[in-house]
C-alpha cells in the first residue's frame, strides 16, 4: 500500500510541476487537482511514521 502511495505521489508531482504553460484553463485544473492528490499522499504517508514525542509520552506515563 505504502508502494502504491508513493507511486501516486510521484506521479502527481510529475503533473504538477511539469504540465506546459498554455493559456487553456485545463492545465491550471491539472495542478491543482495534482498538488491536492500530492498533498493527500504525503499526509497518509507520514501516517506511518511514528512521532519523536511518542516515546517521551510513553516514559511519562
Amino acid at each position: 500500500m505504502k508502494k502504491i502511495f508513493f507511486l501516486i505521489v510521484l506521479i502527481a508531482a510529475f503533473f504538477a510541476f511539469y504540465t506546459p504553460k498554455e493559456s487553456s484553463n485545463y492545465s491550471i485544473y491539472i495542478k491543482v487537482a495534482a498538488i491536492i492528490i500530492v498533498m493527500i499522499g504525503v499526509m497518509k504517508l507520514m501516517q506511518k511514521v511514528p512521532s519523536r514525542n511518542q516515546e517521551k509520552e510513553e516514559d511519562e506515563i
